[in-house]
């Protein structure tokens, strides 16, 4: 046992000390430790969690090297993991992984640790400076508490997502080997209850995509199946509003999943949470990427926990049986390449050709949206249109009142349905009274006026916004409909730009108005044309 061996040198060109190709692709960062860079050596013994993690293991170790009692806990490598580790001075140990529990518990109960206090590290992990120095601080004190929840930077795309991690996010992580065991929660583990437990405000570093992301679907198709199968076991655990909102903020974040994996929409309630109140938005593609990937891990889970209802069993051993798939006859590249399987293609005609000498009637114009239009267009497509669709069917109000956020002009009780598709609120003028059924388009580019008492039946479409196909820029008119009072509009009709729609006028069904219809008159057809006079009893 003892630190980590300093890199003695390559033996060429991208080559280790072992003659081992480097494949390491994580990027170091200015946080973690590096060797012989003056951090101190607290009194912790390290155990490192590795399966086939030779992409990580050698910095993920050098990052240990304050370190005198380094051990490596092997799940069974079948790459260079354990010869990369002893080479580095690491004592290596194998044992069959069950569950992360089991594990950690077998770390503790079997491996001769030099020190009380343990630090158990994951391989694609790094120590930062910071944290070392916050720990030989409090181990001086002689801690008489079981151990420290340790928080975590995420880092993906080369930076630290800070908010669509939701940091501080923390794990139990450094732990005196007496006080301390690990029981199985979901894919990870958990300490056993009734410990005195602290928090530590300094982070390590994680590199939670440092194999790529066939290697993440991979985990976290295995991880979905065990959070689904938690979450069954859960489900007679009643949630405590009390914890919710006041108490340890992990014990808050562990209530709130319990309450969360009870609600529909699962997958975008996780993508509008990390996007929109962890602020995850402000972290452009990286942020973006996470919470699309986020919200996929809860689809998966979600669809487990249907199958898992519907077969009516909590035993996970009769839940999944899949099996390692044949190898595809083309060999996978783990740095996620596309591979295509060539096959043969029908060959395609070649696009007519324009006559020579003309250039075509698309030259497009430049967009006619200002940036601040196109910013509050991108959240009402993104946030607001979701919650809108999403709403319970008689939540007019709440449907109402999200418009009107957005600018748009509602009257007294008007009623739209969840389905309706709006696209842009501000330029709506509801009128007392209104009515608008389910898959309705409000496609407003320009501004859409409706009457008092209207009915636009479902699957109607009005249409403020056409373009000037005379032009070859294309230019985009944003002529306005209107709909006078008391008119309906019946299903899967059709109302173009610049038409005014008479009091008290209808327009049939699947019927298309492009000009004009006159008050108190029935209309239909495509083009619609006058039926006969309307009349009230």
């Amino acid at each position: 046992m003892g630190r980590p061996a300093r890199r003695a040198g390559r033996a060429g060109p991208g080559f280790g000390p072992t003659g081992v190709p480097s494949m390491s692709r994580v990027p170091r960062t200015h946080e973690q430790v590096r060797p012989g860079d003056g951090t101190p050596t607290p009194p912790v013994s390290v155990v490192v969690l590795t399966l086939n993690e030779e992409i990580n293991i050698r910095e993920c170790l050098e990052s240990c090297d304050w370190c005198d009692d380094v051990h490596v806990l092997d799940s069974g490598s079948t790459d260079s993991t354990q010869d990369i580790a002893r080479d580095m001075g690491a004592e290596v140990h194998t044992n069959p992984f069950e569950s992360f529990g089991k594990q950690r518990n077998w770390a503790i109960d079997n491996i001769p640790l030099k020190h009380e206090w343990v630090f158990h590290l994951d391989a694609d992990e790094r120590f930062t400076p910071a944290l070392i120095r916050e720990i030989e601080a409090l181990l001086g004190k002689d801690p008489q508490t079981s151990g420290y929840f340790v928080p975590h930077k995420l880092m993906f795309m080369d930076r630290w997502l800070k908010r669509a991690g939701g940091y501080p996010n923390y794990q139990m992580r450094l732990f005196h080997k007496n006080r301390i065991r690990f029981i199985d929660h979901g894919h990870g583990q958990r300490e056993e209850p009734g410990k005195p437990i602290g928090t530590l405000v300094q982070p390590y570093l994680h590199f939670l995509f440092s194999k790529g992301l066939y290697d993440w679907f991979e985990k976290h198709n295995r991880y979905s199946s065990l959070e689904a199968l938690q979450a069954i076991n859960d489900q007679s655990q009643p949630v405590r509003l009390k914890n919710l909102i006041s108490g340890p903020r992990i014990e808050r974040r562990r209530e709130w999943k319990l309450l969360v994996n009870r609600l529909p929409a699962r997958p975008f309630l996780r993508w509008f949470v990390t996007m929109f109140i962890q602020l995850g938005v402000l972290e452009g593609r990286a942020g973006w990427t996470y919470a699309s990937l986020l919200a996929q891990y809860e689809r998966m889970t979600v669809l487990k926990l249907r199958l898992l209802r519907q077969n009516k069993t909590s035993r996970e051993n009769e839940f999944e049986t899949d099996t390692i798939p044949n190898a595809a006859p083309i060999p996978f590249d783990p740095g996620d390449r596309i591979i295509s399987h060539h096959s043969p293609r029908r060959k395609k005609a070649a696009p007519p050709t324009q006559p020579k000498g003309e250039q075509g009637q698309l030259v497009p114009e430049a967009s006619p949206w200002t940036f601040k239009e196109k910013v509050i267009r991108a959240i009402w497509m993104l946030a607001g249109q979701p919650l809108f669709n999403l709403s319970f069917h008689n939540w007019y109000g709440v449907r109402n009142a999200l418009l009107r956020l957005f600018g748009a002009k509602i009257g007294k009780d008007v009623r739209i349905r969840p389905s309706v598709k709006v696209e842009i609120p501000w330029n709506l003028n509801i009128h007392d009274g209104v009515t608008v059924g389910d898959h309705a388009i409000l496609y407003s580019l320009g501004t859409i006026t409706i009457g008092e008492r209207c009915i636009i039946s479902q699957y109607a479409h009005l249409c403020a916004g056409t373009h000037d196909h005379t032009n070859r820029s294309f230019p985009l008119i944003r002529d306005p409909v209107e709909i006078g009072a008391d008119a309906w509009i019946g299903a899967d009709a059709y109302v173009g730009p610049n038409v005014t729609v008479g009091r008290l006028c209808v327009l049939g069904a699947r019927s298309s108005a492009y000009k004009d219809l006159e008050p108190e008159t029935v209309y239909v057809g495509n083009p619609a044309h006058a039926l006969k006079k309307r009349e009230l009893a």
